[in-house]
């Protein structure tokens, strides 16, 4: 994008649709009771995705972007919106 969006659901978290990607693939496993889909592909799903983005998309945003986007990095959230709260985890 030409611009940063920070709107929306970019507000929370800077992934906002693989997010939701990967809640239905929990939850369409949970549906039809696919354990191989549950623990096995969608954590491979989410790691290949989390690789991709820290090897490609984020190094080229911080790149075109400069301090807006790693200063939008530092306050939101990959994926899931108060996650780091709720593990205690520090950024």
């Amino acid at each position: 994008p030409p611009k940063l969006v920070c709107t929306g659901p970019y507000a929370y978290t800077r992934n906002p649709m693989l997010t939701g990607i990967f809640f239905l693939m929990f939850g369409i496993g949970f549906w039809i009771g696919s354990f191989s889909l549950i623990l096995i592909f969608t954590p491979l799903f989410i790691l290949a995705n989390i690789l991709e983005l820290k090897k490609i998309e984020e190094p080229e945003l911080e790149k075109r972007l400069g301090k807006e986007y790693l200063e939008y990095k530092q306050r939101t959230p990959m994926f899931i919106p108060g996650l780091h709260k709720v593990l205690k985890v520090k950024r």
